[in-house]
């Protein structure tokens, strides 16, 4: 029969096995004082005493407890096991990948040769590829992992044979069931930092360092002769936190330029999940708030949560579209203190007909659930009409950057500054005390639920205006030929990407060359173009590729439709060799992945060797009569630089060949 000490010996080794910060709440949800018996009951009767009362036996009670303990096991069990380190989820990578191989090996050599798998002795080798695309299905599907697409031919099975490839889904897998976890069991909410817990902090700051090491200690070479390591590349681009903060402010401020340029309706919305959603609720305790499990909460994790609200939307788009109400904007995820997701966005129309239906639409489908209880009708569903010269620049305090924070809101002619949980003064302060702690822990937050912050809709691609930044001045102009309007529009779109002295960049004039709002993909001037996958190129795992990489921009009206934009790209290649000391010295990044150069001085770089050829990337038109006289001149200079080189030495072959392609050049123009 079970006994207290059998309860009081699984407890302790639940409480043994689980994290630091776990054990507290374990001891808190089982550890119960005895009842006391009856007075005038001796302490030795209290069994009979217990039979009086009705209460359950000391065997029974046990029992019960046990349960429990199982049951629990059950729901935390592996969260529990699956709280370990890094080092040893590479371990576990490696052997995962080492046994997969193992069996697969030994399905291929020998099932035509062995007593193994009899059932293979004859099959052709269609079964056989099925039996080993089950084999590795059935150990994903164990562990619980999860893939981007359903595993299903070879290429699959080469993924599992990487250690790479696990290495990234287990890392994933664990820091989703571990922080699951630690929601279901009451550890993430106001009173404890929020957001996320400690331990989920702790492993997005050692993935943080592992990504700043890597990047430090890996090098590229340049057509130039120029070697940077890809810590000072990211720190360019707008992988670097503070470069796409600085975009997305652009961003916005454009669209709301270009809505009220145009007298669109704005209105601020914030949507959020039903209770059920929240592991958490707040009470009020004198002064303060103080967090304490909810009895309603369903057990979703945060990222269920999400893909609720995103099948919600889309069921409101699709009504949108059959109503032919145009939208644009942008949406912002958000957390709660317990983690769960709710959403912030700025959504303009063409009138406020449209906008009121527009919130009737989306009122219908969030409250499909659960729209009867306490405050759903009142909280659900928050508008606000946003003011003409409003900007909706509370999303700088997510992005987390300081240039942004002066951006304020103007919502019903009041101007306010959204905070998040943690920041308000009434609220007890994170344990990390520096200014950027609820910025990290939301960048935590949605790093390991994989959620994505902000989306933009109805506007057009940002990957264009990226790589119309990266077009030369010259190739705007080589429409001249083309159709008026679309050259006006395009050289529009290409000013308005660039800063022009103390001009900005101006993302109102690019929405109105591109075509304005809510266009369809087919319907912008411009969209990325992409160079053709050579036949029979694929991946490290076989898989074929169908697409090359972004190249520039392609032309989709008027008569310069399927013209590309070429975008300036520099061809580098992974440097072995180890660089010159002033190039060795890695930009580490900070505790948000911000990598930060200022205060540094200046490398200095290699000189840019000689051309080769005596060409340039010129690539504009010019009259006929002033190329042939460029051409001629240039003929002159080589042939009288070529006279005066030793013939024997090598910088005489090279100005030859130069003087052998400016004549074949000069010949196959003067042809066309």
């Amino acid at each position: 029969m079970p006994k207290p000490a059998h309860v009081q010996q699984h407890l302790a080794r639940i409480i043994d096995s689980a994290p630091r910060e776990w054990q507290n709440a374990i001891r808190a949800r089982f550890i119960k004082s005895a009842p006391l018996p009856p007075a005038g009951v001796a302490m030795d009767s209290q069994a009979y005493a217990r039979w009086e009362l009705g209460l359950p036996s000391e065997n029974e009670q046990a029992w019960a407890e046990l349960q429990e303990l199982a049951d629990y096991e059950d729901r935390y069990g592996d969260a529990l096991r699956l709280n370990i380190g890094d080092e040893e989820i590479c371990a576990w990578a490696q052997k995962l990948a080492d046994d997969v191989e193992e069996f697969d090996n030994r399905i291929v050599v020998h099932a035509r040769t062995t007593l193994s798998f009899p059932k293979l002795q004859s099959a052709s080798p269609e079964v056989i590829l099925q039996t080993r695309i089950d084999a590795v299905r059935r150990i994903v599907d164990m562990l619980g992992v999860e893939v981007s697409k359903p595993i299903k031919g070879e290429s699959d099975i080469a993924r599992a044979k990487c250690a790479r490839w696990w290495r990234r889904r287990l890392r994933r897998h664990i820091a989703r069931v571990v922080e699951a976890g630690a929601i279901n069991m009451g550890l993430v909410h106001l009173n404890s930092g929020g957001y996320v817990s400690h331990s989920g902090l702790h492993r997005r700051k050692g993935q943080l360092a592992r990504n700043a090491e890597a990047l430090g200690r890996t090098f590229y070479k340049n057509e130039a002769n120029q070697i940077y390591n890809l810590a000072e590349l990211s720190a360019l681009s707008p992988s670097n936190p503070a470069i796409r903060g600085g975009e997305l402010m652009t961003r916005i401020r454009g669209t709301e330029e270009y809505a009220d340029a145009h007298g669109h309706f704005g209105q601020f919305l914030t949507l959020t999940a039903p209770s059920k959603y929240h592991a958490m609720r707040l009470v009020n305790r004198g002064a303060r708030r103080w967090a304490e499990r909810n009895p309603k909460f369903n057990g979703a994790d945060p990222r269920e949560c999400q893909q609720m609200m995103l099948a919600l939307w889309k069921r409101v788009l699709s009504k949108l579209d059959r109503k032919k109400i145009k939208r644009y904007g942008l949406r912002v995820v958000e957390p709660h203190h317990d983690g769960t997701p709710h959403w912030h966005m700025l959504v303009w129309t063409e009138t406020e007909e449209a906008a009121l239906a527009l919130v009737e639409i989306i009122r219908e489908y969030w409250l499909s659930e659960d729209g009867n209880e306490r405050g759903a009708k009142e909280n659900r569903v928050d508008v606000k009409r946003m003011e003409a010269g409003g900007a909706a620049g509370y999303v700088a305090k997510n992005v987390g950057h300081i240039a942004l924070a002066e951006h304020l809101d103007v919502v019903q002619g009041q101007e306010i500054q959204m905070r998040l949980g943690l920041d308000h003064p009434d609220q007890p302060k994170p344990q990390d005390n520096s200014e950027m702690a609820a910025q990290r822990r939301v960048d935590v937050w949605a790093a390991t639920w994989g959620i994505r912050q902000f989306q933009a809709f109805g506007t057009p691609s940002v990957t264009v205006w990226r790589e119309l930044r990266r077009v030369s001045k010259d190739q705007p102009q080589q429409l001249d030929l083309f159709c008026p309007d679309t050259q006006r529009n395009i050289q529009r779109a290409y000013q308005a990407c660039h800063r022009h002295g103390e001009i900005r960049a101006d993302w109102r004039m690019f929405m109105e060359s591109m075509g304005g709002h809510s266009c369809k993909r087919q319907d912008w001037l411009l969209r990325p173009a992409r160079r053709a996958a050579k036949d029979g190129a694929t991946n490290m795992y076989g898989d074929a590729l169908t697409a090359g990489p972004v190249r520039g921009v392609e032309i989709q009206r008027g008569r310069a439709r399927g013209h590309w934009l070429v975008s300036r790209r520099i061809a580098w290649s992974h440097c072995t060799e180890k660089p010159m000391a002033a190039h060795a010295e890695g930009v580490a990044a900070d505790a948000d992945g911000v990598i930060n150069t200022a205060g540094q001085a200046a490398q200095t770089r290699q000189a840019l060797p000689a051309a080769w050829t005596g060409f340039n990337n010129f690539r504009g038109r010019l009259p006929g009569a002033a190329a042939e006289q460029i051409s001629i001149s240039g003929n002159r200079e080589s042939e009288a630089q070529t006279s005066r080189l030793d013939p024997d030495s090598a910088a005489y072959q090279r100005q030859a060949l130069a003087n052998r392609f400016q004549q074949a050049a000069h010949f196959f123009k003067n042809a066309h």
